[in-house]
């Protein structure tokens, strides 16, 4: 099987991928995501995995 290299553009396309999912997870560590619906149970959900991950530690 032949391994092609990723195009320039899916390495920029990952590249800002990985950059949105930092920055949301700071967002939501400073709570700074909104106040909608989806907002806050996005806060909740992910705080209370936070606290079952550190309490699993």
């Amino acid at each position: 099987m032949k391994h092609h290299p990723l195009h320039q553009w899916q390495k920029e396309h990952h590249k800002r991928v990985k950059d949105f999912h930092k920055n949301h997870a700071l967002e939501l560590e400073n709570g700074e995501n909104g106040n909608g619906f989806l907002a806050k149970w996005e806060r909740f959900v992910y705080n209370k995995g936070k606290v079952l991950l550190k309490s699993v530690k």
